[in-house]
Formats: structure tokens, sequence, C-alpha cells
């Protein structure tokens, strides 16, 4: 039997000491990959911006393939959210910024 799974305090213990730190661990991950609405603008708009310089340079052919590309993510991680539970505006805000919530990062 794993040493958690014994009866009397030191397994009682171990699972707090071990919840606790998954606790924490969780959270520091939530911090360090938050984005928010904010960062997802900024992403959408450097998106865009980066297809309109495309095009000026090669065409409009890669216009709608990134476009397609970025709508295929967005629809993906809006069944995700969906799936996780999330309904209605927050499940749309969710993937939204799981689609272009990389431009938080961008700025310094």
């Amino acid at each position: 039997m794993p040493h958690s799974d014994r009866p009397g305090p030191d397994g009682e213990a171990a699972r707090g000491r071990y919840t606790r730190d998954l606790r924490g661990d969780r959270q520091a991950v939530r911090q360090l990959l938050g984005a928010d609405v904010g960062g997802a603008h900024l992403g959408l708009a450097l998106t865009i911006g980066a297809l309109l310089v495309a095009a000026g340079f090669s065409g409009p052919r890669w216009v709608p393939i990134v476009s397609g590309v970025c709508t295929a993510w967005f629809a993906l991680a809006l069944a995700v959210v969906h799936f996780r539970g999330a309904r209605g505006r927050d499940a749309v805000r969710r993937a939204y910024v799981a689609t272009f919530g990389w431009g938080e990062y961008v700025t310094p």
C-alpha cells in the first residue's frame, strides 16, 4: 500500500501536502499562461496586419488560407471550451483568448 494511502496522521498529512503543492503549481501555471482580452485584441490586430502585408507582397491567395487556419483554430478552441463546460459569451471569450492571446506576450 502506498505511503499516502495509509490511515493515520502521516497519510492524511501527506495528502494535504500533496494537495496544497498541486494547488500552488496549478496557480503558478495559470498566472504564467494567463492572457486577457486586451492581449487577444493585439494578437488579432497583428494577425490582420500580417495578412495585409502578405496580401500586398504575394497577392490575395494567402489571405483565405491563413484566415481559414485561424478560423479552424478558433472553432477547435470553442469546441474544447464548450466540452469543458463553458457556455455563451464566456465560451466565445475563452476561445478568442486561446486563439489570439499570444498578443499578450508581444508587448514589453
